[in-house]
């Protein structure tokens, strides 16, 4: 198996050898891609009848249960598994939550649960996608259901948020996965422009389906056994969503002001520029509470 960090960097060479053509590519795309704003659906999910939602959130044992988020550029905020914790012990929902938590590095752990969990301990080497990946092999042979991937870098800010993300997900069946922060862009890249819109990883709605989909389609789970964190964003969490768009769902992402905004690539010919409305870059810059599960203000298709 090719050493994550020199796949990284042979994608690099490749990006630099070739960099008139990229850069011109995907100026025509920009500027010139082809949009029907009369798309129809490509693609519906497979209902999900049970009630019961499988969470994940994923932690790597050398953190402490609380912390400071601190990221180049975007405002530090307090997040951990703590506040994870909680967010789901305490929301007001029909449905069954059953949590699981993946822990990597577990031997550096210092946190102690007052609760029985399910603790799965899993390689760091893929990080947060370690973790989804082998939740997904718990759960990939169940009926379907909901699934929530969530890691512990979320604000620890709290609301309830459940009951309508899943409203929204059943109203809106063309959608695969739902977010609540986006970047329009590879920043791992020497492609300045292009433009790959993707939800971030760190919290994520989807079905065991989808999930089945992706794997099926990508021979994998994406970011499994990457090392290397640059192309792990790459070929995990942008990968994640580029599939799924690939495979004709749209995706969603919750903003802060409780907006949904649901969007795809509509075409071969536009990668999703000429749709898009909300500002360019990642979400994360833009916003007054980071990485926030924000609830829905209103439920529409």
């Amino acid at each position: 198996m090719l050493n994550s960090s020199l796949h990284f960097y042979i994608l690099l060479i490749f990006e630099l050898v070739l960099f008139p053509f990229f850069i011109s590519i995907n100026y025509l795309k920009y500027f010139f891609g082809i949009y029907d704003k009369n798309r129809h659906i490509i693609k519906l999910r497979k209902d999900v009848n049970s009630r019961k939602i499988k969470v994940c959130i994923h932690e790597w044992g050398g953190y402490n249960e609380e912390r400071i988020k601190k990221v180049k550029d975007i405002k530090p905020f307090l997040c951990g598994l703590k506040h994870q914790i909680k967010r789901f012990e305490q929301e007001s929902t029909s449905l069954l939550i059953d949590l699981t938590i993946t822990i990597s590095d577990i031997h550096l752990s210092k946190q102690f649960f007052d609760k029985e969990f399910k603790i799965l301990s899993v390689s760091n080497i893929g990080m947060d996608f370690s973790g989804y990946s082998s939740f997904y092999q718990q759960i990939k042979n169940e009926s379907n259901k909901y699934v929530i991937l969530t890691n512990s870098s979320v604000n620890a800010r709290q609301s309830f948020f459940l009951d309508r993300y899943i409203q929204y997900f059943e109203n809106n069946p063309s959608v695969g996965l739902l977010g609540v922060s986006y970047n329009t862009s590879i920043r791992q890249s020497f492609i300045f422009n292009n433009f790959n819109p993707h939800l971030q990883s760190f919290f994520l709605l989807t079905t065991i389906h989808v999930l089945n989909e992706v794997v099926d389609l990508n021979k994998g789970f994406p970011g499994s056994n990457i090392s290397n964190k640059r192309l792990l964003i790459r070929n995990g969490e942008v990968a994640l969503s580029t599939i799924i768009m690939d495979l004709g769902y749209d995706l969603a992402c919750v903003l802060e002001n409780g907006e949904v905004f649901k969007f795809n690539k509509n075409c071969k010919s536009d990668n999703g520029r000429l749709s898009w409305v909300y500002p360019f870059g990642d979400y994360r810059y833009l916003v007054k509470n980071p990485n926030s599960i924000n609830p829905i203000n209103n439920i529409i298709s």
